[in-house]
C-alpha cells in the first residue's frame, strides 16, 4: 500500500513539474484515492455538540451544570425578593415621614437657590471669557496684524517650496545616477 502511494505521489509531482494540467489532475485524484481514510473517533459528534453548547455535557454535574446554574439563580432571586418584601415596608415608613409638605418645600427651595447661585457664578465666568475674546479679536483684526500674518504665510510657502526643491535635487543626485 505504501509503495503504491509513494509511486502515485511521485507521478503527480512529475506531472506538475511538466506542466500538464489534465495529467496532473488525474494523478492527484489517484493520490487521493490511495490515501487511507482515518476512522472517526468514538464520541466525536457528541463532543462537538457539547463544545458548541447544543447538547448538555454529561461530565458536568453540580452547580457548574447550566441547568443547575439556572435553578440556583432562580432560587437566589426568589430569596432576595422575599427579603425585600419583608424589609422594604420597614424602611419606607421613615422615608415617607420626610415627605411632609413643609420639608418638601424647604428641599425644593434650597435646591433652587443652589442652582441659581451656580448659574450666576457660571455666567460671571463666561462674561470674563467673553471680554478676553473681545480684546483678542480687536487685536487680531487690525490691518497691521493681518499684514504680518499674510507676510508670514507667504514666507512659509516660499520656504516650503525651496525645501521641496532641495529634497528633490538630493534624491535625484543620490538615486538616479547609475555610473
Amino acid at each position: 500500500m505504501q509503495r503504491r502511494l509513494k509511486k502515485a505521489v511521485q507521478n503527480w509531482l512529475e506531472q506538475e513539474r511538466d506542466g500538464s494540467e489534465q495529467a496532473s489532475e488525474q494523478a492527484l485524484r489517484q493520490v487521493m484515492s490511495r490515501l487511507p481514510g482515518a476512522p472517526i473517533p468514538v464520541g466525536f459528534a457528541e463532543r462537538v455538540l457539547v463544545s458548541a453548547g447544543i447538547a448538555p455535557d454529561p461530565g458536568r454535574t453540580g452547580l457548574l451544570d447550566p441547568a443547575w446554574a439556572l435553578r440556583f439563580t432562580l432560587a437566589v432571586s426568589l430569596l432576595l425578593s422575599g427579603l425585600a418584601a419583608v424589609l422594604v415596608p420597614s424602611l419606607l415608613q421613615p422615608t415617607l415621614g420626610l415627605l411632609q409638605p413643609a420639608r418638601l418645600v424647604g428641599v425644593v427651595v434650597g435646591g433652587l437657590m443652589a442652582f441659581v447661585q451656580r448659574l450666576g457664578a457660571g455666567l460671571a465666568y463666561w462674561r470674563d471669557i467673553s471680554e478676553a475674546g473681545a480684546v483678542l479679536s480687536s487685536v487680531f483684526s487690525t490691518p497691521t496684524f493681518l499684514g504680518v500674518m499674510a507676510a508670514s504665510v507667504l514666507l512659509s510657502l516660499v520656504a516650503f517650496r525651496l525645501l521641496q526643491g532641495l529634497i528633490d535635487s538630493e534624491r535625484s543626485a543620490r538615486y538616479v545616477r547609475s555610473t
